[in-house]
C-alpha cells in the first residue's frame, strides 16, 4: 500500500469512472484498474463493485475511502509542516531579554514576527541577565538579548553585538528638583540624598554612570529601589521624589505627554551598556528561532544607531557592533544581509 494508490481510490470514488479517474491522476485505465486492483488484493478487501457499464462503492469500500481521504490529508499537511519548519514558519521560539531591550524593542519585534509566521509559538522571558543565563545553559530558551559586560568570557557562548542605549535621569514633574524650573541645569550633587530606581545594571555600568556625572568615589549615590519590572517602577514615579534612571528612548512617550521630566545634568558620556544577542556556540537554531534572533539583531541595532544619532554624547564610545574587532565572523546573524528591521516594521 502507498500513497499513490490511496489518490487512485479517492479519484475513483468522487468519479465513479474509470475513464474520468484515470484522466485526472494521469494514468491509463488498465494502469489505474491494477493500482486498485492490487490495493484489493493486499488489503483481502473489495473497495469498489465493477460491472461492464458502471462503478459502484462496495459496502466495505467507503470505510477505506474516509480513511484515504484522512491519511492522504494528513501526508499533505506533514509535507507542509516539514517546509514550513525547514523555512522558520512553524515551530516554536523560545526568547529571553533583559529589561531595556524588552520594553524597548521586544513588542515591535514580535508584533512583526507573528504577522510573518503566525503559526510559530513564541515564549518569551524578560529578567536580569544572569537568570537568563541559566535559563539558556538549562535549554530553557534559545537565546538571549541584555547587556554582557558582566558576562565572563565562556567559550562556551556565542555572542553578537547589538548596539545598547543611552541612559538619563528622569522624575515626577513635581519633583523638588525641577518643580520651579523644569529646565534648570542641575548640580550633580543635588541628587545625593533622593531615592534612585533602576532595573538591575551590572556594577560597571552604574559605577561609569556616576563617573560621567563627576561624582566622586566616596560620594552616596546608589539605587535604592532596584526592579526589573519597568511597568512598577513608572508608576512609583508620579507624586515621589524617586528619580529613575532610565533610557531616552523607552522614556519618550512619557515625557511628550508631561508626565515626567528629564534631567539637565552635565555628563561627559550617556552610553554604558553592551548588549548582545547571546547563544550557546554549538547549539543550533530552529530555522523558525534564527529568523527571529536575525529580526531581534536589525531592530536593536537599527535602534541603536536612532537613539545614538538623537541623544548620544560626543564622550560615547562607538556602538559595538561598529567596532570591527567585536564582530565575530563565525557568527551568521553579523554577516548574513536581511531586510532591514525598518523595512519590515513599516511593512507590519
Amino acid at each position: 500500500m502507498n500513497l499513490k494508490q490511496l489518490g487512485h481510490v479517492l479519484a475513483l470514488s468522487e468519479t465513479l469512472s474509470f475513464s474520468k479517474a484515470a484522466e485526472r491522476v494521469h494514468l491509463s485505465q488498465s494502469a489505474l484498474s491494477k493500482s486498485i486492483s492490487s490495493l484489493e488484493d493486499e488489503l483481502g478487501l473489495k473497495i469498489f463493485e465493477r460491472t461492464t457499464n458502471s462503478v459502484s462503492i462496495a459496502p466495505v469500500g467507503q470505510f477505506v475511502i474516509d480513511h484515504a481521504r484522512h491519511l492522504l490529508s494528513e501526508a499533505t499537511n506533514f509535507s507542509k509542516n516539514v517546509e514550513y519548519l525547514k523555512t522558520g514558519a512553524l515551530g516554536s521560539v523560545s526568547v529571553g531579554a533583559g529589561p531595556f531591550p524588552a520594553t524597548c524593542f521586544l513588542a515591535d519585534g514580535v508584533r512583526v514576527f507573528h504577522k510573518r509566521y503566525p503559526k510559530v509559538s513564541l515564549s518569551l522571558r524578560i529578567d536580569y541577565w544572569k537568570n537568563l543565563l541559566t535559563d539558556l545553559h538549562a535549554g530553557l530558551i534559545d537565546f538571549f538579548i541584555a547587556d554582557i559586560r558582566n558576562i565572563d568570557d565562556d567559550p562556551m557562548l556565542r555572542t553578537t553585538p547589538i548596539g545598547g542605549l543611552t541612559l538619563a535621569l528622569f522624575c515626577d514633574r513635581n519633583h523638588p528638583l525641577v518643580a520651579a524650573d523644569p529646565g534648570r541645569k542641575i548640580k550633580p550633587r543635588e541628587l545625593l540624598g533622593y531615592t534612585f530606581a533602576s532595573v538591575s545594571l551590572p556594577n560597571l555600568v552604574f559605577n561609569e554612570f556616576k563617573q560621567s556625572l563627576g561624582l566622586d568615589s566616596d560620594d552616596s549615590f546608589a539605587v535604592n529601589l532596584e526592579c526589573d519590572d519597568i511597568a512598577l517602577i513608572n508608576r512609583l514615579i508620579p507624586a515621589s521624589d524617586i528619580i529613575f534612571v532610565s533610557s531616552n528612548l523607552m522614556m519618550e512617550a512619557a515625557l511628550q505627554a508631561g508626565d515626567v521630566v528629564k534631567l539637565n545634568l552635565p555628563m561627559s558620556r550617556n552610553r554604558f551598556g553592551e548588549w548582545a544577542l547571546v547563544q550557546i556556540k554549538n547549539r543550533t537554531l530552529t530555522p523558525s528561532a534564527t529568523l527571529m534572533a536575525g529580526m531581534l539583531i536589525d531592530l536593536v541595532r537599527e535602534g541603536s544607531l536612532k537613539d545614538d544619532k538623537k541623544y548620544g554624547y560626543k564622550g560615547n564610545k562607538p556602538l559595538n557592533f561598529l567596532r570591527r574587532n567585536k564582530l565575530r565572523p563565525e557568527d551568521p546573524a553579523v554577516d548574513t544581509p536581511r531586510k532591514s528591521a525598518g523595512d519590515a516594521l513599516s511593512e507590519a
